[in-house]
């Protein structure tokens, strides 16, 4: 059974990437092309209600899915049902205090912004100023961009804390630049005329399109490679986990997206701006209007595909992490992976109240790291909350163990290992771990 969280990711990430892709549309393809084109009143009449229906419907699913990502989050950190996870204490102590929460905040107040900024960028019949133009894109770069935050790439440390997430955002951005922007194209295709203005803005809207698509399938190659060195690591974790095969299906969807896109860019677009007769360039016309539409349809597939990888543990920690068998079925569990090895933290049991810790300490082969002294730092998530340090002590298995743990609010808190390993060199990692209400 498919766990609902998974549709909530889909329509959310569709609905974020329609809404963005609009306001990349006409900022960079739609109103240039009609200035290039020494304009076309009618082309930009008739398209303008199709985008705001776009724009306006994305914008309410992205809405609605965005709050029950949330509750269904808020459900999952605290241990209680979905309708319990509805009450305002619960609801706000994942907003006021885990780093999911701070994001939907983020994401609500740039929504709010975006939605001021459409309302007259789509109603206008003549061209808008510069500022409300770089607004648009700024606003939507950001809040697709910002779904990172709620994803796989947040937890590193050292450079893979700076590069994993910054790759991620550019991923999505350029996700929604190109797969955003496929239907407002096959809209501008479809209400195209057969007089002379109506096909230069057509030939000069597709040109447009085919520069932004070049770029965004660039970023999006060089950005998953990144992406996939980080969550999968090796060619065995590709082929042997169930995030590497998804994975796998995902790339194969978007080798056939670029295929269909090279089509369009080497023979149909070249065919719609050159030829001269009108059957000729009818035809073209038609045929890049479909193949955007499965382009479209192949997209939505892949983030259907994304929607089911982010809530599947990544391939290259498949090996690294604590098994869920072997947990402890009221645990709180994080894996923190760094330049100079990685460390396993188990809290038991995960929720308010006293607790103990176990330490783990591995090198990258998965062999233990040997440590002189280790401590444990935790802070709790409410502002302004003082750290608090525990020494640990080993066990006979070499594992480390804190004892007397007080764990005073559920929500997300800092937990972080600092080690001084027997080769007089000293290992930090950090990251957030949930703590449930009783």
């Amino acid at each position: 059974m498919i766990d609902p969280i998974v549709y909530a990711r889909f329509v959310h990430y569709a609905a974020t990437i329609a809404l963005t892709g609009v306001g990349f549309f006409v900022v960079f393809i739609l109103d240039p092309a009609t200035r290039s084109a020494g304009g076309d009143p009618r082309t930009i009449k008739a398209l303008r209600p199709p985008l705001a229906i776009i724009a306006w419907s994305s914008f309410g699913f992205a809405l609605v899915s965005g709050a029950a990502w949330l509750v269904l989050t808020a459900a999952s950190m605290s241990g209680k049902t979905v309708a319990d996870a509805v009450s305002p204490n619960i609801l706000w102590t994942v907003l006021s205090q885990t780093d999911f929460g701070n994001d939907w905040l983020l994401r609500f107040v740039l929504a709010c912004a975006i939605a001021a900024v459409l309302v007259p960028l789509l109603a206008a019949q003549s061209a808008q100023p510069a500022w409300r133009k770089a607004a648009a894109v700024i606003l939507s770069a950001a809040f697709v961009g910002s779904i990172a935050w709620a994803g796989h790439a947040i937890g590193g440390e050292g450079l893979e804390g700076v590069l994993h997430p910054a790759a991620d955002v550019l991923h999505l951005i350029a996700a929604a630049a190109w797969l955003g922007t496929l239907v407002p194209l096959a809209l501008l295709l479809g209400r195209t005329g057969n007089d002379a203005a109506a096909l230069a803005t057509a030939r000069a809207a597709t040109l447009r399109f085919s520069i932004l698509g070049i770029i965004s399938v660039g970023t999006l190659l060089c950005t998953g490679l990144v992406n996939t060195w980080y969550l999968v690591g090796s060619p065995a974790a590709l082929t042997g986990t169930d995030y590497g095969r998804l994975l796998l299906v995902k790339i194969a969807l978007f080798l056939i997206m670029v295929t269909i896109a090279s089509v369009n860019r080497l023979e149909l677009t070249d065919r719609l701006v050159e030829e001269h007769s009108p059957a000729a360039v009818n035809d073209a016309r038609r045929k890049l209007r479909r193949n955007a539409t499965v382009e479209a349809t192949i997209g939505a597939a892949i983030i259907a595909i994304v929607a089911q990888l982010g809530v599947l543990p990544p391939a290259s920690h498949a090996h690294h992490h604590v098994s869920a068998a072997a947990l402890p079925a009221d645990a709180a569990y994080q894996h923190i992976h760094g330049a100079q090895g990685m460390v396993d933290v188990i809290i038991e049991p995960g929720h308010v109240g006293t607790a103990g810790a176990s330490i783990r300490l591995t090198d990258d082969n998965l062999d233990p790291l040997d440590a002189r002294a280790l401590t444990l730092t935790l802070t709790a998530p409410a502002p302004g909350s003082k750290a608090k340090t525990y020494a640990a002590t080993r066990d006979q298995d070499g594992n480390w163990q804190v004892d007397g743990i007080d764990l005073a609010v559920p929500g997300n808190w800092s937990v972080a290992v600092d080690a001084a390993l027997s080769s007089d060199s000293r290992l930090h990692l950090a990251a957030g771990i949930v703590i449930d209400a009783k």
